[in-house]
């Protein structure tokens, strides 16, 4: 993104100094970031209670997370272009303004379309987020200041994503489903007031040409992608409602490759996509994406549907994935200072894949160990590769592109995660079907087709044929244990696929070329910051 030109000798000065509010303004962004990373996780514990009330299916369901994460991926480098052209506090405040809107619809939304269209809308308002909070920081802190101040942002979203679970668990357990998006409304309405009075609306001089087309083509293509996964356990691989917008978007996607050759001001960055140390340490982190919140979309559907675990004790559950997390990101970040990256990363990923191997082991009568075994290596691992990684990727950054290769980086991540539950949610979907066929042959047509679509459907038809439906339920979790088992084996070869190809590219120890300092942004001057 385009520096600022130094008009005012009396502006660079307080720029220099730091914004006399920027720690307030830091508090608001936090809030801000908070909130995204929770929301990114918080409805994984209300899909069974969502299911019962709306009556979603599977597809629905993934939908319902597929919305809010693929629309905010798609649109986080559209969303910093604008803020550079038009303002970065101006544009902030629209996204969240439209995210706090589309969490009060949603939360009321009484069908499956009407919150996957909630959800996705609340993603187009949080793709404003994370760009914009990174650029707004450099307006209002002193080169100093600029390290800590990222590392609150960043660890604000981290610290989302274990709450959001533990939150979303509570809230279930209290109130309905709707709270755990009606809950967005007085956090963010706060960060807004608060961002709106004190963050001053910083913009470039220059006025960088807005790349309509590379941004239509990307968000078709990767729609018609994931909706062609999604819409495979529906209709099955050889049906025109999935191989139809599969190749579409396939076809817009290598469109949208060769518009982004010839273009004057490209949507992705030339000098991000030629640069080693940025493409193989997002691929890294990107493949994590994807794994985790496929595992996340499929364990709670189960510990809540078959086991009948409450919303709030499957976020207890869930929680020491987390917690693993935090401390394999310290260990990582320790262990690569003395090691490098060639062998950080790819230990951290097979050890990711270790968890995975423990998932196997479950069955419908196993006790709560084997899985604490699974998610506490699978986040462990996790932590361990993905800081080194970012850290990596964020040095290769030149001047002057800081922004956006952190929201293109961000952008990848986040596709891919949706991608991932799209794939193996499908994957997971189809095993179970198969796997209900026998189950469901001597039921009535409308319990069967219940009984087939979900678990939760199964478990809701058991419970009305009495002593009758042990059986039906039994073969539901025996069904998609066996999805989970199908999903884990796909996860653990793509983990080790990833971990052989890291440690091949990756440089075998830390890179010497940027120091701390070095890899802050260059001092930014003041030419339009208005407060």
């Amino acid at each position: 993104m385009a520096t600022f030109k130094n008009s005012s000798a009396t502006a660079s000065a307080e720029t220099q100094a730091g914004h006399p509010r920027r720690w307030w303004i830091l508090g608001a962004l936090a809030l801000t970031m908070l909130v995204v990373g929770l929301d990114a996780t918080v409805l994984n514990v209300a899909l069974s209670d969502i299911s019962r009330a709306l009556g979603a299916s599977t597809t629905d369901l993934q939908w319902i997370v597929n919305g809010y994460t693929l629309t905010s991926a798609v649109l986080l480098i559209p969303a910093g272009m604008l803020g550079d052209r038009y303002g970065r506090r101006t544009v902030l405040a629209v996204g969240l303004a439209v995210f706090v809107a589309a969490s009060a619809l949603g939360a009321f939304a009484a069908t499956p379309a009407e919150l996957v269209a909630a959800r996705t809308v609340m993603g187009i308002g949080a793709a404003a987020v994370f760009p914009l909070s990174m650029s707004i920081l450099p307006t209002v802190f002193a080169p100093g200041e600029r390290a800590k101040a990222v590392a609150v942002i960043t660890a604000a979203m981290g610290l989302g994503m274990p709450l959001g679970p533990l939150l979303g668990g509570w809230l279930l357990d209290n109130y309905w489903w709707g709270s755990t998006l009606l809950i967005n409304v007085p956090t963010v309405a706060i960060a807004l007031a608060t961002g709106l009075t004190l963050i001053p609306n910083s913009k470039d001089s220059g006025r960088r040409r807005f790349d309509l087309a590379g941004m239509l083509l990307t968000v078709a293509g990767l729609a018609g992608i994931v909706y062609g996964i999604t819409q495979e356990p529906v209709s099955g691989w050889g049906s025109g409602e999935v191989l139809v917008p599969l190749i579409g978007g396939a076809g817009l996607l290598v469109a949208f490759w060769f518009v982004e050759r010839r273009a004057a001001a490209p949507l992705l960055d030339p000098r991000l996509t030629g640069n080693r140390m940025f493409v193989w340490p997002t691929i890294a982190t990107a493949l994590t994406s994807f794994v985790m919140m496929g595992l996340l979309f499929a364990l709670p559907l189960y510990l809540q549907a078959f086991l009948g675990d409450s919303a709030l004790v499957t976020g207890v559950k869930l929680l020491p994935m987390m917690l693993a997390l935090v401390v394999g990101a310290a260990v990582g970040t320790r262990t690569t200072a003395l090691v490098g990256l060639r062998v950080v990363v790819p230990a951290g990923i097979l050890i990711s894949a270790a968890g995975f191997a423990a998932l196997l082991r479950l069955v419908p009568d196993s006790d709560y160990w084997p899985l604490l075994a699974a998610l506490a290596a699978t986040g462990l691992g996790f932590g361990i590769a993905m800081p080194p990684a970012t850290t990596a990727m964020l040095d290769s950054l030149p001047d002057g592109i800081q922004s956006t290769g952190t929201a293109v980086n961000l952008a990848v991540k986040q596709t891919v995660g949706a991608l991932g539950v799209a794939i193996l949610g499908s994957v997971l979907t189809a095993v179970y079907r198969g796997g209900m066929d026998a189950a469901t042959a001597h039921l009535p047509a409308a319990a069967a087709d219940a009984a087939h679509d979900s678990i939760g459907g199964a478990v809701a038809v058991a419970s009305r044929l009495g002593p009758a439906g042990n059986a039906l339920k039994a073969a539901a979790g025996s069904a998609y244990l066996d999805g989970v088992h199908v999903v884990s084996v796909v996860c653990i070869a793509a983990a080790v696929l990833i971990a052989v190809v890291m440690a091949a590219v990756l440089p075998g120890r830390a890179r010497g070329e940027h120091t701390a300092s070095s890899a802050q942004p260059a001092p930014i001057r003041a030419d339009k910051m208005n407060t």
